[in-house]
């Protein structure tokens, strides 16, 4: 099943601070929370001012955040995660498992990115996303629309790499 995922955060140097995680299944089912352990002092004025008044203020700890997960996803034996341009999403996403490293098994060790996708059909222009932005549900929901987008037009072409992928985790 494919996952579409964003998240907020705080970037600073040697680490990424989780704000909100949300995904988004292909059968329509979402899943959002809010990290209680961010470290507001190192936010920069944009994410204070365009992040944070979005949060409900329900934050729960990030390793309750990574059981959470699981279980969302503990009927999946075979996740494929999308992401927009998904590098620091996908860090720390990983990391609410405890790293790369530490992902359930059947887990891939990638998130495929969705704007790569798009460049090696042509630089397709994405949807524009209609509402509220950098909350991390909401992302999670363009996403999986700037998706079906790409997948559209991939469909009418011969190349159709990622619209039916099989992703199988690393074997070590």
């Amino acid at each position: 099943m494919k996952y579409w995922i964003d998240t907020e955060f705080i970037q600073r140097p040697h680490t990424i601070d989780l704000i909100s995680i949300g995904l988004v299944a292909e059968d329509s089912r979402e899943f959002y929370a809010e990290s209680s352990e961010v470290d507001w002092s190192h936010a920069n004025l944009w994410t204070l001012e365009n992040v944070r008044p979005q949060l409900g203020n329900h934050g729960i700890r990030r390793e309750e955040i990574g059981d959470s997960l699981r279980i969302f996803m503990q009927h999946d034996d075979r996740p494929e995660f999308w992401g927009y341009f998904p590098a620091f999403d996908w860090v720390s996403f990983c990391w609410l498992f405890g790293g790369l490293t530490e992902l359930p098994f059947h887990f891939p060790q990638l998130c495929l990115d969705i704007k790569q996708w798009a460049l090696e059909l042509g630089d397709l222009a994405l949807p524009e996303q209609v509402g509220a932005q950098h909350h991390a549900l909401l992302d999670a929901r363009w996403t999986r629309t700037a998706w079906e987008y790409v997948a559209s037009v991939a469909a009418t072409r011969s190349d159709k790499r990622h619209t039916n992928s099989s992703l199988r985790p690393a074997i070590e």
